[in-house]
């Protein structure tokens, strides 16, 4: 059985996604000796951690497993292992899940590295796998606490019920901070909104910036691996924008960033395109000796901390930032882009990208990832998702106007 996807394996709950567990399990166990395992409190991930950690020991691997905790806390943990195996569907809908692989440096798994997962071997009864248990989530806070110092600030903070409620709160507390929660009791349901910080799902936690005339809110999704922020006067803050934000006041001089990222980055450093996704993202960093990258999903990595796009760490160093800086009056210094993002669903595959070739043919053409074209006042990206049978189109112009004709005659010729 092969095993792919560009973040991890994700899908609905289903019988499929358990025959892939345990066979995965299998394949790890046959592979490596000590797995670190845990998950995020969708209704669904003790059965299928459970369900990955038998077939781990089956092969005969131990497992140390670390709870329900967020992604980067299990990302953390790897680094005491020789993989770590994170079940969760991070912003995805409840009914979905999934099984996320990390490296003991912190960086997921690429698509090469899942794709050469092979073992069938069940273990003799004697040789099986122990099951172990390990504090993942007080050494994930211990380290985080070194890294920071007091945060004087005011702050409210919505996990959008996910796994980072049982975590971001209590540091940001514990370094001084005053903190209104929001949707910080965890639940596999999402009752809040939904599990991804996107600017209609964070209108409650604008007011209550507002209300509470907070300094600052911060947001993740539903395992705590993406960070949004809103503004002492509730403005949201983009992904791009959080990234370029970082980029100037920390001087990052090279960053690596995807194919689809604003070119409002490039005004502060070089900029290295890859392909989408934060397992290429941090490959990338490391074999260029990059310190910074980001999407504009909201996640962000810093090389000197771990090759994880951890959002507690991010919130953490943002609020240090925002405490000696204006973030607003910075964001109104920068230069403004307008980005319009459009996907369309197909059919078939081939008819498709055969009209994707016909409508760059006169152009000259980026191939990192799907078919990227620099204009002189702006870009416009083509790329096949890697999850559903559509393309994904996005389009970034200095002028509003100009971007809506580009992408309107995308569309036009792609439907």
């Amino acid at each position: 059985m092969k095993f792919s996807g560009s973040s991890g394996i994700r899908m609905v709950w289903s019988e499929e996604l358990l025959k892939i567990a345990y066979q995965l399990g299998i394949c790890i166990g046959n592979n490596f000796d000590e797995v670190v395992v845990a998950s995020d409190f969708r209704d669904t991930s003790d059965a299928l951690l459970s369900i990955v950690a038998g077939g781990i020991m089956s092969g005969g691997a131990d497992v140390y497993y670390g709870g329900n905790v967020p992604t980067p806390t299990l990302a953390y943990g790897a680094k005491n292992h020789d993989l770590g195996v994170m079940i969760t569907a991070s912003h995805n809908p409840p009914e979905y899940n999934g099984i996320k692989l990390w490296n003991s440096d912190g960086s997921a798994f690429t698509d090469m590295q899942l794709s050469k997962l092979q073992g069938r071997k069940i273990g003799a009864w004697e040789r099986v796998g122990k099951w172990k248990e390990e504090n993942l989530l007080n050494i994930h806070r211990e380290a985080l606490l070194k890294q920071f110092k007091e945060l004087n600030l005011k702050v409210v903070i919505d996990c959008s019920n996910g796994a980072g409620s049982v975590l971001t709160p209590f540091v940001f507390r514990e370094l001084g901070a005053e903190v209104t929660t929001l949707n910080c009791h965890p639940s596999g349901k999402f009752p809040g909104h939904g599990s991804e910080p996107s600017e209609e799902n964070l209108e409650i936690l604008k007011r209550l910036v507002l209300k509470k005339r907070a300094d600052l809110g911060i947001a993740h999704d539903g395992d705590a691996d993406r960070f949004v922020a809103i503004t002492s006067s509730g403005r949201y803050l983009s992904g791009d924008e959080l990234l370029a934000i970082f980029v100037k006041l920390l001087r990052f001089k090279r960053i690596v960033a995807p194919v689809d990222s604003s070119m409002l980055l490039d005004n502060f450093a070089e900029v290295i395109h890859c392909k989408v996704g934060d397992a290429n993202v941090s490959a990338t960093m490391k074999e260029l000796g990059v310190e910074f990258r980001g999407e504009n999903s909201g996640t962000q990595i810093f090389a000197a901390w771990r090759y994880t796009p951890d959002a507690i760490y991010s919130a953490l160093k943002f609020a240090e930032l925002a405490m000696s800086v204006n973030i607003d009056e910075l964001v109104d210094s920068f230069p403004r882009y307008y980005t319009l993002r459009k996907s369309i669903y197909y059919e078939d595959r081939e008819s498709m990208r055969r009209r994707i070739e016909r409508l760059v043919e006169n152009y000259e053409v980026g191939r990192v990832d799907g078919y990227r074209v620099s204009l002189d006042d702006g870009w416009f990206l083509i790329r096949f998702s890697g999850t559903e049978p559509k393309v994904r189109i996005t389009v970034e112009f200095e002028n509003k106007e100009k971007a809506e004709e580009i992408l309107n005659k995308i569309v036009r010729e792609l439907n």
